[in-house]
């Protein structure tokens, strides 16, 4: 490069001289782009990112990557291929080239040759053999490897980064990493040992062992079996045999962010989808709650500002616009329940608000970096140079983790003090202690221990929302005096998702069993109404004579006491005199026979508590048979009320708990355990089988709050 009469020009290959230009854009610092990547809806980025994950092909060019396809290669044996951009083949071979013209002319250039030695291939040598320095144990009690989708992600994001052309790879190295992928030949990595600083050297040096074949290498085949690399090399199809890398090769597979960075997209892939799952929930949760609405009001939150918020609200808002169990609120007595609803109800678009935007924050950093150049140096062909930086520097990784762990954190919280709302009878507005659902509470213990282990995960969550990054030590003798600790932050989130995947299942099976128990608790009020205003007729419309008697008018206020009290805390044995239901029918008639008053001593015949232990002997005789009979047809399917879920936006999430995936109303009368059905869930959130019923539950919505009208 050159300046010949005020212009700067470059010298090409073959000695021809260009004109060099400066492009001038209008967003030169990149703030531009990254607002425009945050316009739309956070559920429509979560729909593009499901759809990307189930795309058959992956066609990598150096720019397009995403967290979904990052997600879909990840999953071993899903039949997803990748498949190189061949536009890509001549920026790559041109970086390349200009390498090994380099070294030819004795141009000096970290790591492709050194002021000790020139021998370029036996220095590649070298680097990979020292950066082999991680620990993987050999027992099922010391195993340290790295999951099979982190590093099936990191060879993604690697390959991706080095098709830019400005790593001085060769293409056919590209190839064969990608061979191993499509044939689901995943090399073995260690789990720990890296700073994300300058790149995760020291897991990557067992990929380039791989490739070139050293011995300790080691890969796990698409059938589980153990593989060495030349065993590999011929599952995969890769018949050049190893590879001899290369000045700069073996440096530019190494030094990269593409570990941390790959697992960071797993992570915030289930997270995203986590945070819709925990609005979702949070509705269906006010519906069996029996919970206001109004929360949702978008005044409320128009008011407040944040976009989060307000998508959370109005996900929530649509849902129970279209539910079933809202439309019975005006009908509710106002001294039922408080005239505000707690904070984990009334609260849960402002709380779970915020944790979205650090997600989705989040999510946009990590793409940005699966698509970033993140090595050192870099090999610049059109200047005609080197440049040494320090892009391997992963702290958007460590960053994006940290403060995505913290957010799952808050969810997670949330979710404990929902699901500790629902199991408590002081709390859940009629529902039974520990959602029991047993005839006979005495042993029938609900969800006693779930709550137990929703404790226990809920601070281990907690636990793990303390940062990573700011536990850094320095490394290399000082050289890496500052390092992002990035694929450490992008583990222990991984671990918070699981967890939060834990007390999604939990919370979802106790969400069923509320839903099935309020359902029963429709039909049985019904049996009980429909029983006492049967009794009532029958013992207190007329007298010994056949004469119309003024207790007859008392059975309105008796089915006020029926529709008044809650059917659990007094069904399983109906006719106790300790219970309230029971007391509470003798007090109406009592109430009315003293404002008879003298009248009720002249005239036995006409006296109300003449009447009082004949009503209670034949209700005695009849409810307890009644209610027996409608236990055993809710039993048997036959309900005579339907279940309300049906009739709501949630209905395909209840459906999928349970007709998908089989389980049933939790009983201390059956044998299966409340743990074998959270098994089922989790399973299920594990495998993304909950996305397609959790997406159909917003179906309809617009992506918009409904109008103030």
């Amino acid at each position: 490069m050159g300046n010949i009469g005020g212009e700067v020009y470059t010298m090409l290959r073959g000695g021809e001289m260009k004109k060099k230009t400066t492009v001038v854009t209008a967003d030169p610092l990149n703030w531009g782009a990254a607002a425009e990547e945050m316009k739309g809806s956070h559920l429509d980025e979560v729909k593009r990112m499901v759809s990307d994950f189930r795309k058959p092909v992956v066609n990598l060019g150096g720019e397009t990557l995403t967290i979904g396809h990052v997600a879909a290669i990840s999953s071993f044996g899903n039949g997803v291929k990748v498949e190189l951009s061949e536009t890509a083949r001549a920026g790559v071979k041109a970086s390349c080239d200009w390498v090994m013209e380099s070294m030819v002319k004795g141009t000096d250039s970290y790591d492709a040759a050194s002021r000790r030695t020139k021998n370029g291939v036996a220095l590649q040598k070298e680097l990979i053999r020292f950066m082999n320095a991680g620990i993987f144990g050999n027992t099922t009690e010391t195993c340290h490897t790295l999951p099979h989708s982190a590093t099936r992600a990191a060879m993604l994001v690697r390959i991706n980064t080095l098709l830019q052309g400005y790593s001085g790879v060769r293409f056919e190295i590209l190839e064969a990493i990608t061979s191993f992928l499509n044939s689901n030949i995943t090399p073995s990595l260690p789990l720990r040992g890296t700073l994300t600083a300058s790149g995760d050297i020291v897991p990557l040096s067992y990929v380039a062992g791989l490739l070139t074949g050293r011995p300790n290498s080691k890969a796990t085949g698409p059938n589980g079996e153990s593989l060495n690399a030349e065993k590999a090399f011929k599952i995969a199809g890769i018949t050049s045999g190893f590879f001899d890398f290369q000045p700069k090769e073996g440096m530019a597979l190494v030094n990269s962010t593409a570990v941390g960075s790959g697992m960071a997209s797993l992570v915030l892939f289930e997270a995203n989808i986590l945070s819709v799952l925990s609005e979702i929930l949070s509705a269906v949760f006010a519906e069996v709650m029996s919970g206001k609405p109004e929360f949702t009001d978008h005044l409320t939150h128009r008011l407040k500002h944040h976009p989060g918020q307000i998508e959370a609200a109005a996900i929530m808002e649509h849902i129970l616009d279209g539910s079933s169990y809202m439309k019975t609120q005006h009908e509710m007595d106002p001294l039922d329940k408080p005239k505000q609803d707690r904070y984990a109800l009334r609260t849960s678009p402002q709380w779970l608000g915020p944790q979205i935007e650090v997600i989705r924050y989040s999510t946009k950093s990590i793409e940005r970096e699966i698509n970033s150049v993140n090595n050192n140096p870099l090999i610049d062909v059109a200047r005609n140079r080197v440049v040494y930086g320090g892009n391997f520097q992963g702290t958007p990784i460590g960053v994006s983790m940290d403060n995505t762990r913290l957010a799952i954190a808050s969810i997670g919280k949330l979710m404990f003090a929902q699901f500790t709302e629902l199991v408590n009878d002081f709390y859940n507005n009629g529902l039974p202690s520990n959602l029991t659902a047993s005839r006979n509470p005495s042993l029938d213990y609900g969800f006693k221990g779930a709550e137990i282990a929703m404790a226990s995960y809920c601070s281990e969550l907690q636990y793990l929302a303390n940062p990573v990054t700011s536990h850094v030590q320095s490394a290399e003798q000082h050289n890496q005096d500052v390092n992002s600790l990035g694929l450490i932050s992008s583990r222990k989130t991984l671990e918070a998702v699981d967890i939060l995947k834990l007390m999604s299942a939990t919370f979802l099976v106790g969400i069923c069993q509320a839903v099935d128990l309020r359902h029963l608790e429709e039909n049985l009020k019904q049996t009980v109404k429909n029983t006492v205003s049967q009794v009532a007729k029958k013992v207190l419309t007329t007298g010994v004579n056949g004469e119309l008697h003024r207790s007859r008018l008392c059975e309105k206020d008796l089915l006020k006491v029926v529709d008044r009290e809650q059917v659990y805390t007094y069904v399983d044995d109906p006719c106790s005199a300790t219970y309230p239901l029971i007391q509470k029918l003798r007090q109406v008639l009592v109430d009315h026979a003293l404002i008879n008053g003298e009248s009720e001593k002249k005239n036995v015949v006409s006296s109300i508590f003449q009447k009082i232990g004949a009503f209670e002997e034949e209700l005695k005789a009849v409810l307890p048979k009644e209610v027996e009979a409608t236990r055993a047809a809710y039993d048997k399917g036959r309900a005579d009320i339907p279940n309300r879920i049906k009739e709501c936006r949630s209905y395909p999430l209840y459906r999928f708990v349970r007709e998908e995936l089989g389980t049933e109303l939790l009983t201390g009368e059956k044998v299966t355990s409340p743990g074998e059905e959270f098994d089922k869930v989790f399973t299920a959130i594990c495998e993304g089988k909950i996305i397609d019923p959790m997406m159909e539950c917003l179906n309809d919505w617009n992506g918009a709050p409904i109008p103030i009208c």
